[in-house]
């Protein structure tokens, strides 16, 4: 794989309660703000996280925290594997996250920063989360990236509350508890759009930043397209800002 050393990365989790008949949403954020944040924060490989709650209560997967680090390699450290928050006396039963909750996380490497803003943290209200994969192999791949970058982002950015956009690129993932049956990798590509609004209207968004190239992207890609609002910032709150890519 060679070496990730000093590459920029992000721990995307999205996750579901499994148990509700024991374990209430109030709790499941207790342990996620005075536990399992904290914890992750205080390590040498984090000094952000966000957590946010999808627009849709009704989604399979309706949470998302997200944790940008300077070294992509932390996640394959001692130090990373070693947390403890995953077993709590916050939560019912044995404590183990894996028994009341339902987590898929990717591991992936940021390959590009586009900040025409240049507003700094502190702003950011609501996340568009855009996972993308060809359906063409993996030669057209690079037709997504290429898209991002000479036009789709241009366009996003005329939307109003516009922020900004950090996009990554899938290293592996990982599905706590781990599923009965092999299960498809995500998305190749993730963007991360953010708004200084409370929402974006997805209809006007495509209204928008529809072209020909647009199309034949849409075309030939799969896709996961949700709408996050920011619930809380912790540590900088600092999602690569100031950083050129």
């Amino acid at each position: 794989m060679g070496s990730t050393s000093g590459i920029p990365g992000l721990l995307y989790a999205s996750s579901k309660i499994s148990r509700p008949d024991i374990l209430d949403e109030k709790t499941f954020f207790e342990w996620y703000d005075e536990e399992h944040i904290p914890e992750l924060i205080q390590t040498s490989g984090f000094d952000s996280a966000f957590r946010l709650v999808d627009n849709n209560p009704g989604s399979e997967r309706p949470y998302l925290a997200v944790y940008p680090t300077k070294d992509f390699s932390f996640f394959h450290s001692d130090e990373f594997a070693g947390m403890k928050s995953l077993q709590s006396d916050k939560l019912p039963g044995t404590g183990a996250t894996a028994e009341v909750m339902d987590s898929v996380s990717r591991f992936d490497k940021l390959v590009q920063i586009y900040d025409p803003t240049k507003k700094g943290p502190g702003h950011t209200k609501c996340i568009i989360s855009a996972q993308m994969k060809s359906a063409s192999g993996p030669a057209a791949e690079e037709d997504i990236d290429a898209w991002y970058r000479a036009e789709h982002l241009q366009l996003i950015a005329k939307s109003e509350g516009y922020l900004r956009t950090t996009r990554y690129k899938l290293a592996f993932s990982a599905h706590l508890p781990p599923p009965a049956e092999e299960e498809a990798k995500p998305p190749v590509w993730l963007a991360l759009h953010e708004f200084e609004t409370e929402t974006v209207d997805p209809g006007k968004l495509r209204e928008l930043t529809k072209t020909d190239w647009t199309d034949k992207i849409h075309e030939t890609t799969e896709g996961i397209l949700t709408i996050y609002k920011l619930a809380k910032g912790f540590g900088t709150q600092d999602l690569f800002h100031g950083v050129e890519m």
